[in-house]
C-alpha cells in the first residue's frame, strides 16, 4: 500500500496496512534539503526537494506545500521581510486602521511572486508523485489572515469594538483564501491544508460567532472544489472541541495540550484526528523510545475514529534524526488493518 492509498483508505473509514504518518515538516525539511529556511520559503523547487526527501528518508505519508503564513499576506500589497534562518513577517501592518479594509483587494494567486510559488511546488509536486503519494496544499484561515493583516492584539480589540468591520475584513481574506485554494487544487492538490492557530486563542462565545462560521464556509467550499481538508489550529482547543467538531474538516490537527481522549469522543467519526504528541519534549529533547511510547499512546485511541499520527505541531528543527525515525518505525511495526 502506498501513501496516496494508506491516508485515502483511513479517510474512507477502509482497512490500512499501519496508522498514516502526517507529520508536519517545514524548517526540518528545509535542512533535509541543505537550504536556508528563507531559501525553502522562496524557491518551491527547494521546498518541493525537502519534502520529498522526508517522504522518502522518515517515512511521511505526506508531501506538504506549508512554510509560512505570509503568502496571502504579500498578496494584499504587505512588503514582508524574509530571513534567512526564521520565519517571513511583515515589515508593516498592511491594515493600520478601519479605512484600510476598503484598499484591499483579491487577485488571483498567479499575480503574487509566492503565491504563484507555492502553486508551482503543488504543480511540481505532483507531476513527481502522481498517485503514490498524497500533495497537500495549504492556505490560511480567514481569522488568521486577519491576524496577519493587521496584528493580532488590535484585530481581537476590534472583535469587540468594530465586529462588522472585522467580518468585513474576513469575507475579504475568506475569498482570497479560496482563490488560493482553488489555484492548488487544479495544479493536483488532493488536500488542503487551512492554518487558523489565531482562533484558538479567544473563548468559545468568539470562536462560535467569528472563527467558526469562516472555517465551516472554507471547508465547505474547498470540498465543493473536490478536494479534502485539513484543519491546522495550534493551541488548547479544548474549550472549543465541540465548535471544531462543526467545522466539516476532514481531518483535524491536535497540538500536545489537547486532551486527544476527549476529542475522539467529541468529534464526527469520519473527521480523523491527527496528533497529539510534544514536538519539543518529544522530538527535540527526548529519546527513540519516547517517542514510540508517545506513538503508542496515540495510537491508543485508532478505533474511535480515523486517527492518523503527527506530533501536536511541526517538526523542530535541529531533531535527532533517529527520533524523527522512530515515528514511522512505530507505526509500521505494530501495523493497523
Amino acid at each position: 500500500m502506498n501513501s496516496y492509498e494508506r491516508v485515502m483508505n483511513r479517510l474512507a473509514g477502509k482497512p490500512v496496512d499501519y496508522l498514516p504518518n502526517l507529520s508536519l515538516t517545514m524548517m526540518f525539511a528545509a535542512k533535509e534539503a541543505g537550504v536556508s529556511f528563507g531559501e525553502f520559503c522562496s524557491d518551491y523547487r527547494k521546498l518541493s526537494e525537502g519534502a520529498l526527501r522526508c517522504h522518502e528518508k522518515y517515512g511521511i505519508d505526506m508531501v506538504c506545500v506549508i512554510s509560512d503564513p505570509m503568502r496571502e499576506t504579500e498578496g494584499f500589497g504587505t512588503e514582508v521581510v524574509i530571513p534567512s534562518e526564521n520565519v517571513p513577517y511583515p515589515k508593516v501592518r498592511r491594515i493600520k486602521n478601519i479605512e484600510d479594509i476598503d484598499t484591499l483587494k483579491v487577485i488571483e494567486p498567479f499575480q503574487c511572486r509566492r503565491m504563484n510559488d507555492r502553486v508551482e511546488a503543488v504543480r511540481f509536486l505532483k507531476e513527481r508523485v502522481q498517485n503514490d503519494i498524497p500533495v497537500i496544499g495549504w492556505i490560511e484561515g480567514a481569522f488568521a489572515e486577519s491576524c496577519d493583516l493587521m496584528g493580532m492584539q488590535e484585530f481581537f480589540m476590534n472583535l469587540m469594538e468594530e465586529p462588522d468591520a472585522m467580518n468585513q475584513l474576513m469575507d475579504i481574506c475568506m475569498e482570497q483564501g479560496l482563490r488560493f485554494a482553488r489555484a492548488q487544487i487544479e495544479a493536483g492538490a488532493e488536500i488542503i491544508g487551512i492554518g487558523d492557530a489565531a482562533s484558538s486563542l479567544i473563548g468559545p462565545s468568539l470562536y462560535e460567532e467569528f472563527a467558526l462560521p469562516y472555517q465551516q464556509k472554507l471547508i465547505s467550499a474547498v470540498h465543493a472544489m473536490g478536494a479534502k481538508v485539513k484543519l491546522h489550529i495550534c493551541g488548547n482547543l479544548n474549550p472549543v472541541l465541540h465548535y471544531v467538531a462543526q467545522t466539516g474538516a476532514d481531518i483535524v490537527d491536535l497540538d500536545s495540550m489537547v486532551d486527544m481522549e476527549a476529542a475522539a469522543d467529541i468529534l464526527p467519526e469520519k473527521s480523523s484526528i491527527c496528533g497529539n504528541f510534544n514536538p519539543v519534549q518529544v522530538l527535540y529533547n527526548g529519546t527513540p523510545q519516547l517517542v514510540r511510547s508517545e506513538v503508542e499512546r496515540c495510537m491508543g485511541i485508532a478505533d474511535k475514529n480515523r486517527s492518523m499520527i503527527s506530533p501536536g505541531c511541526e517538526i523542530p528543527r535541529d531533531s535527532a534524526s533517529e527520533n524523527v525515525l522512530a515515528i514511522h518505525q512505530a507505526i509500521a511495526e505494530r501495523g493497523f488493518l
